[in-house]
């Protein structure tokens, strides 16, 4: 047995097959790693050449195709760096414009819907298409500046309970003295919150004032307050085809979300 161990340890196969062994290993963990592949195929070369010619509207060059290849080829190394690097996880802008593109690669070309259709639509969604609760008044308006503000409001309030024309009365306002079935929300857009909270909260054909808004100071007064209404199918039609199309078109997006989340496991903390 020892003779035998001897005659293997001086056999030049053995130290064969080790240095072959040692190679072998220094070469796999030394050898760069193997590169992506970059592949510009012809459909695509042909795809910029008649993107930059509807553009530029004349042939392109040799060079000019040589410049396109290679922007091609920048851009594709850029963008797979930048997925590599997680900007399009990371970087808020980056993800906002790649989930659109997603979300409009799952949308589908919804057909114009019926007049039927669009009736059905009108009458299952009645209360989506009901106006907000909305006032209309008038307004005589005094800027912070003006120094012809009335010092007495009681006397002020008498002199507009027997004026006819408020519009020479005040000073002058951009946005004129009546306002016609304006809802809270645009109330507010247009003089601050408070100002609309007095609006919706004042009894009908009394002028009341003053009252300040971030414009300045206001004597108003409410002549109509208006309950929801619903608009007549007649006049909502352009607008509910418009609706019912994109309504539709998320439904199917959304069908087509569902069947992809059946390959995710998602697991939300906490519940």
């Amino acid at each position: 047995m020892k003779a035998w161990l001897i005659s293997v340890l001086k056999s030049p196969i053995l130290y064969f097959i080790i240095i072959g062994s040692l190679t072998f290993a220094a070469y796999t963990h030394l050898k760069p790693p193997a590169r992506e592949t970059i592949q510009v195929t012809t459909q695509t070369i042909d795809a910029l050449i008649q993107q930059r010619e509807s553009i530029a509207q004349t042939k392109t060059t040799p060079e000019e195709r040589q410049n396109l290849i290679e922007g091609y080829i920048e851009e594709e190394i850029l963008l797979r760096e930048a997925y590599k690097r997680g900007f399009d996880k990371n970087d808020y802008r980056v993800r906002k414009r790649i989930l659109n593109i997603m979300r409009s690669s799952l949308s589908d070309v919804m057909p114009e819907p019926t007049q039927a259709q669009l009736r059905a639509y009108y009458e299952e969604n009645k209360e989506r298409y009901q106006t907000q609760p909305s006032r209309t008044f008038e307004q005589v308006y005094f800027s912070f500046t003006n120094n012809t503000t009335p010092a007495d409001p009681q006397a002020y309030i008498k002199k507009l309970e027997q004026t006819d024309d408020i519009s020479k009365l005040g000073e002058f306002s951009l946005l004129g003295n009546r306002f016609s079935k304006n809802s809270f929300e645009r109330t507010a857009m247009t003089f601050g919150k408070p100002f609309a909270e007095h609006i919706f909260s004042i009894p009908l054909h009394q002028w009341q004032g003053p009252v300040e808004s971030f414009r300045g100071i206001h004597y108003v007064r409410v002549t109509a307050a208006h309950e929801p209404e619903l608009p007549p199918f007649e006049n909502m039609e352009s607008y509910l085809r418009t609706d019912y199309q994109m309504v539709k078109s998320r439904e199917s997006q959304l069908r087509k979300i569902e069947e992809l989340m059946k390959n995710y496991e998602v697991v939300v903390e906490g519940q």
